[in-house]
């Protein structure tokens, strides 16, 4: 499921208000105690309904026989205290492979491994009421994408190295393949549901001999293709990924990162407007002109980037990156596009000794002997801001350190105070935070301890930590932790699955503008 999953023992659960820590202030904690055998067997997940509250749900690790299998879900409300929690039996054979969430219902896609066979289940956020959905992918296909529109489910994925995208009609229970999708040379890049048109909208990226495309291909909601358009760019800048916003009925925006040519490293961030089927304009923004980009680097690093950039640009020539990045959805402002993008690189070691097999700019490295991937490794956020015609007003940048996953994830959040933004994200029981305002930054990156119950506690092992944005100013974090404290009743240390509000009063900066 989502993130990672919940145990819902609810005894003994402590909710307590907890003491403010400079300016971030972690207002509200609600511990739940684990077994001991639950601290390893299970998988937690918090998903954030905004001002509904919050979905924490569990699963055991490892499904054993028919009845082993239970998940146990909860809804909190935004201040801690249940709502509703239940037990929903799921076939063993079976395994969650995205979520996806409306106003109205919570859904989890689950396959069954080398099996043509899938589920569907769906929540009720008010009333906890479920139904499960059974359905067939018709050929094996390897599931990336997950949207609801209506009754209607979007599957899309890999079959044979090229994509498909499935419809699920959940009143018939019939599968179909959308048309025009099934190519050589091509990705699935993302789904998008459109809430003016009630359409889904597929964006497609296609390998040209020289450059890469971006397409939208959008269905209604019995598969029925009803636009079809490429975005044109010059062959010099290849479109990788984007994201795709609906402004209204006619016009929609897609953001995204573009490369050289046909290289599948990053260079700049797109934008573009399209206005029924035609492109109103594209614009591009190079990161070596940009003001931050390169500040999560020390200040002589920068320095010499910033000669080696000036020196390609006197012979005529640009410096090539070889970033990654990893797109948020867009944000909307009244009267701004905020976009958020993770760069990262794959990291390797050798078979021999642990080395640095990977550079993200100048050159691609060099590896010594047999390579093993070793996971994710981000470097850095950059978070842009654009007025409503497409142009840049600001960039700047987030530092991220110590963070490699094996698999691909977002890892910062973002939550607005007025005009200042606040980004965070965790690491090992810490959450590391930034403050900034367009170009400039209110508050320089720091890092906090998540708070316990009480102020003797230590903590002794702490997992699987993470954050969300939930609502407003606040979000959400949650994991598990082993604490030592005196209070601990019973014993001296107490295992327990945590659910810490959060909030940043930015108003507290200290940093001159």
């Amino acid at each position: 499921m989502k993130k990672r999953i919940l145990i819902l023992a609810v005894l003994l659960a402590w909710i307590n208000p907890i003491l403010t820590r400079a300016q971030l202030n972690q207002v509200l904690r609600l511990e739940l105690p684990l077994k001991e055998d639950d601290y390893e067997d299970l998988i937690y997940d918090v998903t954030p309904l905004e001002k509904q509250g919050l979905l924490v749900s569990t699963q055991p690790r490892f499904p054993s026989g028919r009845d082993g299998n239970v998940w146990n879900i909860t809804r909190y409300d935004t201040t801690l205290h249940q709502i509703w929690a239940n037990q929903y039996k799921v076939d063993h054979l079976f395994e969650p492979v995205n979520t996806y969430l409306d106003s109205s219902y919570y859904y989890v896609l689950l396959a069954q491994p080398d099996s043509k066979k899938f589920k569907i289940f769906r929540l009720d956020l008010i009333t906890g009421d479920h139904e499960w959905m059974d359905g067939n992918t018709l050929t094996y296909i390897y599931m990336t994408e997950f949207k609801v529109l209506s009754n209607t489910a979007f599957i899309g994925g890999i079959v044979n190295y090229r994509p498909v995208v499935l419809t699920f009609n959940f009143f018939d229970k019939r599968t179909r393949v959308l048309p025009a999708l099934y190519e050589p040379r091509t990705e699935l890049n993302h789904i998008q549901i459109d809430p003016y048109q009630r359409i889904s909208n597929v964006l497609i990226y296609t390998q040209e001999r020289n450059h890469g495309k971006l397409s939208v291909r959008s269905f209604d909601y019995s598969g029925k293709v009803v636009q079809n358009v490429t975005l044109e760019s010059p062959k010099e800048k290849g479109l990788i990924t984007g994201r795709i916003t609906s402004l209204n009925e006619q016009e929609k925006l897609i953001m995204g990162h573009y490369a050289y040519k046909n290289l599948p490293y990053s260079q700049g961030l797109f934008m573009a407007k399209l206005n029924g089927n035609n492109q109103e304009y594209i614009k591009y923004f190079q990161f070596n002109d940009f003001k931050n980009f390169f500040n999560f680097m020390k200040p002589r690093r920068q320095e010499k980037i910033k000669e080696r950039i000036l020196k390609k640009r006197q012979k005529g020539k640009e410096m090539l990156l070889h970033y990654k990045l990893l797109m948020h959805d867009i944000i909307e402002t009244s009267d701004q596009y905020i976009l958020v993008a993770e760069a990262f690189y794959p990291q390797y070691r050798s078979g021999t000794s642990y080395g640095y097999a990977y550079a993200p700019i100048g050159n691609l490295g060099r590896s010594y002997g047999d390579r093993v991937f070793e996971g994710y490794h981000y470097t850095h956020a950059v978070i842009c801001g654009f007025d409503k015609s497409g142009n840049l007003l600001w960039d700047n940048s987030f530092e991220i350190q110590n963070i490699v996953n094996y698999n691909l994830r977002e890892m910062v959040e973002v939550a607005f105070d007025q005009d200042k933004i606040i980004l965070t994200y965790p690491e090992e029981g810490e959450i590391h935070t930034k403050v900034i305002r367009g170009n400039d930054v209110l508050k320089e990156k720091e890092k906090f301890k998540i708070a316990t119950n009480f102020e003797e506690d230590k903590v002794i092992d702490s997992d699987d930590v993470n954050i969300d944005f939930w609502y407003n100013k606040y979000f959400i974090s949650w994991g598990t932790q082993e604490i030592q404290g005196a209070r601990t009743v019973g014993s001296s240390k107490r295992r327990v699955f945590y659910l810490n509000k959060i909030t940043y009063d930015a108003n507290l900066t200290t940093r001159q503008e």
